[in-house]
């Protein structure tokens, strides 16, 4: 495993810098065009802008799972993705790296069921309800890394308030976790590799906390923007009735979950083997459709990235680039309406784990582009927070 793991990261390393190109050119000709258009517009000395704060990105890889010889999830990736953003001195000064604390039970309790908990904790699930998650429930360490990856997406949900709401005015409004995006989670039981819903919860906690911030910009503040390959079910279900949390989930129309989706409040169905200019023709009709009706305060943006080709459960073909593309559409409507952001992870599950592992660095790559703070950092690479 150890092998297999270093061999993706040199291949997604030597991929990745395509991708940093791409994302350093189209910032370099922004910023050119912006800096010739102030001195055009005025002969005073420019002023320059305090350095946006980094972007910070929680992980919870701490919280080690051990899974059987030839399990299907590649629960080697998100140590992956974080060594390989870790490793990328283009990100110095403009990512925060802090380990995720596990979410209380109190947060997670404000969606889930308090005798699906108990058993969750007590590692007493039925051997069905083990099956059906996809997990073998009876290990602590996956109720450990449950709490943990849930207790990253919540963090990240509080610290973007924070700035949403005025406290630390100069705090960043967008942050992240390489982890979380759990959406197949309902309210009183797990399926498809998600135990609990990070996003619900952490969705929950922001309208507890701060909903007096959220409602005073909308009337219907949260909006869910969810491009895993597979429908947010689970999200869908757990919101159904909640007007202040707007679901979109655009998925493969031939994929899992087979028995058990949802109706979300919007939902697009794609059809097998849909490229990129389907997938991002049909995503630039929605999103201007969804920032115009709801006027969103708080985004959540699960990014899975198993609508790649290489993917071995996605159905579509979209290429890494295209993946790319679309991950600038959603930040690029974020960033023009003023919402604050949090972004977690999804599936992604090609074999080898290279084209996932390069593609889900992209998302986080992108946002600190977009995001995160100057390159101002230590030379040694990205800043790593314990707390």
């Amino acid at each position: 495993m150890a092998s297999s793991l270093a061999a993706a990261l040199r291949a997604t390393a030597r991929a990745g810098s395509a991708a940093r190109g791409l994302e350093r050119r189209a910032s370099c000709r922004a910023a050119s065009s912006s800096g010739r258009s102030a001195r055009s517009a005025s002969t005073e000395p420019p002023t320059v802008p305090a350095p946006a704060p980094p972007l910070r990105l929680y992980y919870s890889d701490w919280a080690k799972v051990n899974l059987p010889d030839k399990h299907r999830f590649p629960m080697d990736k998100y140590r992956a993705t974080r060594l390989l953003l870790e490793a990328d001195l283009s990100l110095r000064g403009r990512v925060e790296m802090v380990r995720s604390p596990e979410a209380s039970l109190e947060d997670v309790l404000r969606v889930h069921d308090r005798e699906y908990v108990s058993r969750v904790m007590r590692c007493a699930l039925t051997e069905k309800e083990a099956r059906a998650i996809g997990f073998p429930m009876q290990n602590p360490e996956q109720v450990t890394r449950s709490f943990a990856s849930t207790g990253g997406t919540i963090a990240a949900t509080r610290d973007v308030l924070r700035s949403l709401a005025g406290d630390e005015p100069h705090a960043n409004k967008v942050a992240a976790q390489i982890a979380g995006g759990t959406h197949h989670a309902f309210a009183d039981s797990g399926e498809g590799f998600c135990v609990f819903n990070d996003i619900a919860c952490a969705a929950n906690v922001a309208l507890a906390e701060r909903g007096d911030v959220l409602f005073a910009r909308s009337a219907t503040p949260i909006l869910v923007i969810d491009l895993d390959v597979h429908q947010g079910n689970g999200t869908a279900k757990i919101f159904e009735t909640n007007d202040a949390v707007v679901t979109f989930s655009m998925h493969g129309a031939g994929n899992y979950p087979w028995k058990t989706k949802m109706r979300s409040n919007h939902d697009v169905d794609l059809p097998d083997d849909t490229d990129d200019d389907a997938y991002l023709s049909t995503l630039q009709t929605w999103l201007p459709f969804l920032f115009d009706t709801y006027r969103p305060a708080l985004v959540f943006y699960q990014a899975g990235v198993d609508a790649l080709r290489e993917d071995s459960f996605g159905r579509l073909a979209m290429s890494r680039n295209g993946l790319l593309k679309r991950n600038n559409l959603v930040y690029d409507f974020c960033a023009r309406n003023d919402a604050a952001l949090v972004v977690t992870m999804g599936g992604g599950y090609s074999r080898p784990f290279d084209a996932s592992v390069a593609a889900h660095a992209d998302v986080f790559r992108s946002a600190a582009y977009r995001f995160g703070g100057g390159n101002v950092g230590s030379l040694k690479g990205v800043r790593v927070k314990e707390r």
